[in-house]
């Protein structure tokens, strides 16, 4: 009996000592990837091709921008329909509302390099290339300024402090209905049904009322027999 309890002693306590050492490894695994984690966020994290890199990093601004206003009002723009979106290279995209006088500010803007889209309905923004100096920018510039410029033509600037964007054209959504013209209606085989039923309902009896009644049932007589199949009668000249 005292075997058997000292084996069970054992037993439990080897049981023990296996069921510290899988807390400890859980433990030092799960440390490392915490560690992993906040490299990533400090450090870069490459994309899919290896090529470019995007930089996360902790610093968040305020990008303040503003719509031409003039524009809105002219295209009758409801400011709550717009949609201002900053896409980031590795933190998302990060989304503003529009303010009645047409003034935004997305929050939480990292440093770095981004494009700024504006969707109007109605009006065509281009997309705008956007830059945030951070700290670590070894580009040169004070922390916190913004500089930006069209993401199609990065030799036209946009103004910052705040950010003004212009609309480049208006959007039809509907195709202009055509005008209606004497050639279009001739062109219409509706149309052209139309026109010869009017014909023959009004301008032909017209045509039939000045021939002589005997020449008239000497063509229905020969109209008949063409669709009997017999041969015309030719009369004799005199």
């Amino acid at each position: 009996t005292i075997r058997q309890r000292d084996a069970m002693r054992a037993r439990r306590d080897a049981t023990r000592r296996r069921a510290i050492g899988w807390y400890a490894l859980c433990a030092c695994a799960t440390l490392a990837a915490l560690r992993g984690a906040r490299a990533a966020q400090e450090g870069t994290m490459k994309t899919r091709d290896g090529a470019n890199t995007a930089v996360v990093t902790r610093e968040r601004y305020v990008l303040d921008g503003a719509l031409d206003e003039g524009a809105l009002r002219a295209h009758g723009v409801d400011t709550r329909t717009i949609r201002v979106t900053l896409n980031t290279e590795a933190h998302g995209k990060i989304g503003s509302k529009v303010r009645g006088d047409g003034t935004f500010a997305v929050r939480d803007a990292p440093a770095g390099r981004h494009v700024l889209d504006v969707h109007a309905v109605g009006l065509n923004f281009p997309p705008v290339a956007v830059r945030i100096v951070g700290a670590d920018d070894g580009d040169g510039g004070k922390v916190g300024d913004v500089e930006a410029y069209l993401a199609e033509d990065r030799t036209v600037t946009v103004p910052t402090k705040p950010l003004r964007l212009t609309p480049a054209s208006t959007l039809e959504y509907y195709e202009p209905a055509s005008s209606v013209s004497l050639g279009s209606l001739l062109r219409n085989p509706m149309a052209l049904m139309v026109i010869m039923s009017v014909f023959l309902a009004v301008v032909a009896p017209k045509i039939l009322e000045g021939i002589d009644p005997e020449e008239l049932k000497r063509m229905q007589a020969e109209l008949a027999g063409a669709a009997r199949g017999e041969a015309p009668r030719v009369d004799a000249a005199d």
